[in-house]
């Protein structure tokens, strides 16, 4: 047994060794939980091809069960690009080792949504009602409590619910388990046709900066560039029906500006409150 075990245990070895190489030779892209994960995976599968052909190495579309195991992650700096909201974006780069590369175009809202049926026509209304959000550490979570913090008036008395998806958020409110919902504007578009038919927007807030492609800074500078040609091209020649990078927001790419981390920075300080030590 001990020769059988010598004769084979260089050839282990090696199998091991080459799998481990061919891992290495990957780039997992990771998608902010916004959607389930099949959904996700097979909606930036399209994309990961096109860097993968560019770049000359394979590129793994993954995402996590929730935004905290996203972030958690992420600022385990475990991902080599990511695909984030703005204000975890930022937190990655000062804690993490991240690069922001781009962010989508235009701005990011959150949408204060009702069925379409109810009777409710502003946040007001909805004193002593459940709302239905995504995950507590997302920036439309922070930015639809404020619905219910008006600046110039008193604060609105409501219950919030947090969901893991913008999707099981709005289907919560639809199933009549919450009066109304907050979703992104971004991720509305890409729900289901059940879902958009039958809610009416009541609301909308502030517009803030919208997703952020990171990239982490252990990877190399040519590889970087690479990649980020690979990224506006693929922005550029993508039909934008196909293209899911334009329909949650990336139909055009520019990096973040000074003035979008002053606009961040208390969404930043928010989601370290959130996250805690």
């Amino acid at each position: 047994m001990a020769i059988y075990r010598s004769r084979w245990l260089p050839l282990l070895l090696l199998l091991l060794a080459c799998q481990a190489a061919r891992a290495a030779d990957e780039l997992t892209l990771a998608i902010e939980p916004f959607l389930s994960a099949r959904a996700l995976v097979g909606a930036f599968q399209p994309f990961c091809n096109h860097l993968s052909n560019r770049a000359e190495r394979k590129v793994i579309p993954i995402t996590a069960p929730n935004y905290d195991q996203y972030a958690q992650r992420l600022l385990n700096q475990e991902f080599d690009i990511a695909i984030i909201g703005p204000h975890t974006a930022l937190l990655a780069a000062q804690r993490a080792n991240y690069l922001p590369l781009l962010k989508g175009e235009g701005f990011l809202k959150a949408l204060l949504i009702v069925d379409k049926n109810s009777a409710y026509q502003k946040p007001a209304d909805l004193k002593a009602q459940t709302i239905a959000l995504p995950d507590h550490l997302t920036m439309t979570s922070m930015l639809g409590t404020e619905f219910f913090r008006p600046a110039d008036a008193a604060p609105i008395d409501v219950h919030f619910r947090y969901n893991d998806f913008h999707n099981t958020a709005a289907l919560m409110m639809l199933r009549g388990e919450a009066a109304a919902a907050v979703v992104a504007d971004s991720a509305l578009l890409p729900m289901s046709m059940e879902i958009r038919e039958n809610i009416r927007i009541i609301a909308e807030s502030k517009q803030v900066p919208q997703m952020v492609i990171l990239i982490h800074s252990r990877i190399p500078v040519k590889l970087r560039s690479k990649l980020l040609d690979a990224m506006h091209d693929y922005i550029k020649i993508t039909a934008p029906q196909k293209n899911f990078l334009a329909r949650v927001g990336f139909s055009a790419a520019k990096p973040l500006t000074d003035q979008d981390n002053r606009q961040l920075a208390p969404y930043v300080e928010e989601l370290k409150r959130r996250l805690g030590p």
